[in-house]
């Protein structure tokens, strides 16, 4: 089964690829395709800032959720993921939003596809990377080079929480998160590789 990377056209491969990103998490736009059967295989988002994307520091409003409290939750929750980068990343820099490889086609170099796709984007434009890895992921992420900057677990708080605070609690739950980072090129030195936000 040939793997292919190639870019995603929204008409035809949103639909497609949504449902290989809900399949490819049993608990919870670069594409890879099967070309023998046109099947997406896993798919990535990123986000490429050229400018400093936490200067302005006005949250976004969460406008998809009712407004009612499960939105002031996700409204937390959007806040404190972010938080982590936003203390180190005040500056251009590639970000992995999200990356997913369907069940059917794991373990057979989706993901190392899509990464490599990543990391020379990063290192052709002259950027560090950032991403959030789950605690399933840090071992790869750590075979590609990135490093372990700080965990960050996120789990908002209400005081007297309604219904609808606690319905959204209790589908999403608390998470954890580990930040991490790639520095321009790839090369990390420990002790000898300056960390950009350690002299801002």
């Amino acid at each position: 089964m040939p793997l292919e990377l190639q870019e995603v056209n929204s008409e035809a491969d949103f639909l497609a690829i949504a449902r290989c990103l809900f399949e490819s998490y049993d608990d919870p736009p670069e594409q890879v395709v099967d070309t023998e059967t046109g099947k997406i295989a896993g798919g990535a988002q990123w986000n490429i800032y050229k400018d400093n994307p936490f200067a302005d520091p006005n949250p976004s409003e969460v406008t998809w959720f009712p407004n009612d409290n499960s939105r002031r939750f996700v409204e937390q929750a959007l806040q404190a993921h972010s938080a982590p980068r936003a203390r180190v990343a005040q500056r251009a820099h590639l970000y992995l939003y999200n990356i997913f490889t369907h069940p059917d086609y794991r373990r057979k170099g989706v993901g190392q596809q899509l990464m490599n796709w990543g990391m020379k984007k990063a290192d052709e434009m002259g950027l560090e990377f950032f991403l959030d890895s789950t605690p399933h992921g840090r071992p790869l992420y750590e075979a590609y080079g990135f490093i372990y900057i700080e965990e960050n677990l996120i789990k908002p708080e209400m005081d007297n929480p309604d219904e609808k605070w606690k319905e959204i609690q209790d589908k999403v739950g608390p998470c954890t998160l580990w930040l991490m980072w790639r520095p321009v090129g790839g090369k990390y030195e420990e002790g000898n590789t300056i960390k950009p936000w350690k002299v801002e």
